[in-house]
């Protein structure tokens, strides 16, 4: 079994970090520094190479064997980095690395198969090393505005029928959320207008709403109602997001 498939196996991103041991990361070459268009972020589509090793400090299978290469197979992986597609330590290791950077991540296994390893090429409570390329950093697409995609009419305003029809998308029977309007139609007129569609009714940060998109992107009841929590031009105050460091240095 190859890592390119194995590595959707990996549990959603773990903020809180162990104590002992940790996730290491060391830039070895290419640019340290780059503007933020070239900066790894959760969200991202990546373009990368990767080598995985059992890493020399590894308390379980063969130090040094190799398990996996996409440079043996001369393909460029491609994966959203920040949302639990891969393991742990990729989700944290590869996020604010830069276009072109090349570095040595070394995970423990808290952060890597676990106790259970991953099928019969890493034994379980194995220390991985993973010696990585960043080819390319594809940022996510806009949030669309589903303000402009409701309104049929194009009347400026989104009334209980228009609204309806967005929910009904996966299930003709389905209901919208029935305390939407009270929410949403702040001066209770029976319509929704833009003003009140972008500034009023339940709010979620932006690299949230981008990460349940992403996670919930079928037209079923949720991932409806993230779209239209999310899909909207702007937030009148961005939250400020934390960002996650990697805890040691090789």
């Amino acid at each position: 079994m190859k890592l390119s498939c194995i590595l959707f196996l990996g549990l959603s991103t773990v903020i809180t970090v162990a104590e002992n041991p940790v996730l290491r990361r060391a830039v070895y070459a290419g640019p340290k520094e780059c503007d933020e268009i070239d900066k790894v972020k959760a969200g991202d589509k990546l373009g990368m190479h990767y080598t995985g090793t059992i890493d020399e400090s590894s308390k379980t299978g063969d130090p040094g064997s190799k398990f996996d290469s996409t440079r043996d197979r001369d393909r460029v992986y491609e994966v959203t980095i920040g949302y639990g597609e891969v393991i742990d330590g990729w989700d944290e290791g590869l996020i604010g690395l830069c276009k072109g950077a090349q570095a040595i991540l070394v995970i423990p296994p808290d952060k890597a198969y676990g106790a259970k390893g991953a099928g019969d090429i890493i034994p379980g409570d194995a220390t991985l090393r993973f010696d990585v390329e960043v080819v390319s950093v594809s940022k996510p697409p806009p949030v669309s505005d589903l303000f402009i995609e409701l309104d049929v009419d194009q009347d400026g305003v989104l009334t209980v029928e228009e609204i309806h029809a967005h929910f009904r998308r996966g299930d003709p029977h389905a209901e919208m959320p029935p305390d939407l309007m009270e929410k949403d139609d702040t001066n209770q007129d029976g319509v929704v207008s833009r003003e009140e569609f972008e500034f009023g009714g339940p709010r979620m940060p932006k690299d949230m709403c981008h990460e349940m998109l992403f996670l919930h992107s079928q037209p079923n009841t949720v991932g409806l109602a993230i779209r239209w929590i999310c899909e909207r031009r702007d937030s009148p105050v961005e939250p400020k997001i934390e960002e996650r460091k990697i805890e040691g240095e090789l």
